[in-house]
């Protein structure tokens, strides 16, 4: 009985070992990967800048990020308001993306403050609001 009972013990002790273990590192990694991003809403890319501007001519507003090799067109940024921006974009039938950028605390700061102007305006100014935000974007990622 007790060589079974010292069989349990160690048992049960190399696994709420390897269990703590387990779960500092998840913590560890699930921390590391909490940034803060924007959401924004991409509908072309292209190696060519001049096919890039023709493709953004077909949208009423829009804006050219390069990034990495690329020029993403974009619509619009969110940090908040992902249905929103996705109802007026599947409103309009365009065929969009949502990428997930990192950004600087600054230009975070100045979409935070469109997107709160944004939930609140009315349907006739959303546009207006969209192209103030795009211009909050920098002109490479």
């Amino acid at each position: 009985m007790k060589k079974n009972l010292k069989i349990v013990l160690f048992s049960c002790s190399v696994g709420i070992l390897l269990a703590g273990l387990f779960f500092f590192n998840v913590k560890e990694k699930a921390n590391a990967q909490i940034k803060p991003v924007v959401y924004a809403y991409q509908v072309g890319v292209f190696k060519n800048l001049e096919n890039a501007k023709n493709f953004a001519r077909k949208y009423a507003f829009s804006r050219i990020v390069y990034d990495n090799g690329y020029h993403r067109i974009f619509l619009g940024v969110t940090l908040n308001n992902k249905e929103l921006l996705s109802s007026i974009f599947d409103k309009l039938e365009y065929t969009y993306y949502i990428k997930e950028i990192e950004m600087p605390e600054e230009i975070m700061g100045n979409i935070g403050k469109y997107d709160e102007i944004l939930a609140k305006t009315e349907e006739k100014n959303q546009e207006l609001i969209l192209r103030n935000m795009l211009e909050s974007l920098p002109n490479e990622l």
